[in-house]
């Protein structure tokens, strides 16, 4: 018996200077070998776990994680953070662009230092699309007046891309920027054109607000929602009443853009201007209002979303009962058991992202059956609310998510787990 504890000490004691000495092949091959004859030992899985992730088989982490963990009983955050990172990171490689979307996705909600070598990869990716979802992550995380990289991208050939760096640059504060901002004020480009003008009206060059307004004119619907974007980030006393006017935009998309977009801002008067588009004949409309309406008023809002719930379009249905349920429980479970047992999953996709944006905790019993859910966009969802709610069971449901066999679920679990552990 004492010489079998002894070697496996042994065993260890090399597989530790294998690792110390970034010899991780080796010391996966001398753990291997030791937990197929002692698979008990908790000391040798936390090394292998250490070792898959240097060796970047973040997959073979995971399992033996989630092994580690049961057997002790609790997590080790720095670690389970770490494992997490290298979810994400292993996607941001993968060959279908949706899921490296869905990877900086995750990076974004995560943060924190340790992200920015990723966003950095990301930022050489092939899509516009992840390159600017890159562009707000290493803006989040302070790095945008002082990172070359962002500088250099202020010429992407993408308008996303280049109109994301330009609001990173107003909102950094950096006056000295306006030089390298100016030029883009004549971009081929309208939204890049607004981006321009909305960061030097943020640094101090409030002439140029005119500008952005003017924008707000353009003949084409998803430029003017750009638009409002633009203008949501913005100090600016103009920039209220030119959202409110968007509320009566010919355009569906872009009175639902101006509605989220005042229900972020929280400015004085924007739910009995938001209001009326409960009767809006576009369902998307009715759906942003009724929860930009909680977002502003809370309680106050029941009353005047509720006869919602007798919708004939079942999105809206659930998108209204949870944004009703910390407020009116008895009339909202109903709705949401409904939508939570339809068969469309776009309908339970709609009820798992509007729990989730509810951040309340009466959502968790919800969002804990919706990461169940047989098919990805209700778990993506809900995986992401759970994310937000300080909640100690939590983590143990997402964890084995980090396994799922849908990549854009698991790299969104890694995210959300990673932003819970701040919480927790």
């Amino acid at each position: 018996m004492w010489s079998g504890i002894a070697l496996a000490a042994d065993a260890l004691t090399d597989a530790r200077s294998a690792f110390d000495q970034r010899k991780y092949e080796e010391a996966l091959r001398i753990l291997s070998a030791h937990l197929d004859k002692a698979g008990g030992d908790v000391n040798a899985l936390e090394l292998r776990v250490r070792t898959y992730l240097k060796l970047g088989q973040a997959d073979k982490a995971v399992s033996d994680y989630l092994r580690w963990s049961t057997q002790q009983g609790r997590d080790d955050h720095s670690l389970l953070r770490e494992l997490c990172l290298k979810v994400i990171a292993g996607a941001i490689g993968d060959m279908r662009e949706q899921m490296r979307g869905a990877a900086v996705t995750a990076l974004k909600e995560m943060g924190g230092a340790e992200t920015v070598p990723v966003f950095e990869v990301a930022l050489a990716d092939q899509s516009g699309l992840v390159r600017a979802l890159a562009v707000e992550g290493l803006a989040r995380e302070g790095r945008a007046a002082g990172f070359k990289a962002l500088h250099k991208a202020l010429h992407d050939p993408a308008a996303i891309v280049r109109a994301a760096v330009l609001r990173a640059f107003g909102e950094s504060g950096e006056r000295r920027l306006i030089p390298e901002i100016e030029p883009f004020l004549q971009d081929e480009q309208p939204r890049v054109k607004a981006a321009a003008a909305a960061a030097l009206t943020a640094l101090g060059r409030g002439e140029h607000m005119k500008d952005v307004l003017l924008a707000l004119k353009h003949p084409k619907p998803d430029e003017r929602a750009a638009v409002l974007r633009i203008l949501g980030h913005l100090k600016d006393d103009l920039a209220g009443p030119a959202i409110l006017s968007a509320l009566t935009d010919p355009d569906a998309a872009v009175r639902a853009t101006a509605a989220g977009v005042l229900a972020e801002r929280k400015a004085p008067g924007s739910a009995s201007a938001i209001t009326p588009l409960l009767k809006d004949p576009v369902p998307l409309v009715r759906g942003v209002a009724s929860t930009s309406l909680v977002k502003l008023d809370g309680a106050k809002a029941a009353s005047l979303i509720e006869p919602l719930l007798m919708e004939t379009v079942p999105t809206v249905r659930a998108e209204v009962a949870a944004s009703l349920l910390p407020f009116r429980p008895a009339v909202a479970e109903p709705v949401l058991r409904e939508s939570l047992r339809a068969q469309d999953s776009a309908v339970r996709a709609a009820v798992s992202r509007a729990l989730a944006q509810t951040g309340h905790a009466t959502a968790l019993p919800y969002l804990l059956e919706l990461v169940k859910d047989e098919t990805p966009r209700p778990r993506i969802a809900a995986v992401r609310g759970l994310g937000h709610i300080k909640d100690d069971n939590t983590l143990g449901v997402m964890k084995p998510l980090l396994a799922d066999p849908d990549v854009a679920v698991r790299v969104t679990a890694a995210g959300a787990i990673g932003h819970l552990l701040d919480l927790l």
